[in-house]
């Protein structure tokens, strides 16, 4: 099996998010989803340790609005 890296992002900081917690339905009260893992280290830089350590295949994942720019600095180092 093949380690794929993914960078998860959620209002522009690097987060897992327990899934089940994170919604999207206009209809529902609007709570802060649950989270696994965050960090203050920018998603570029993730990007870069990922090209560093050649993995490759690799994703980002927009998990909601307010994440254009952090994907826009992960795209640019990568370049």
């Amino acid at each position: 099996m093949k380690f794929r890296p993914c960078i998860d992002l959620h209002s522009g900081q690097v987060k897992q998010i327990v899934g089940s917690t994170l919604n999207d339905d206009p209809s529902k009260e609007a709570t802060a989803p649950s989270t696994n893992f965050e960090t203050d280290r920018p998603a570029a830089d993730y990007a870069k340790m990922y090209l560093r350590d050649k993995l490759t295949g690799g994703h980002v994942i927009m998990l909601g609005p307010g994440n254009t720019e952090a994907v826009s600095a992960c795209v640019r180092d990568l370049q």
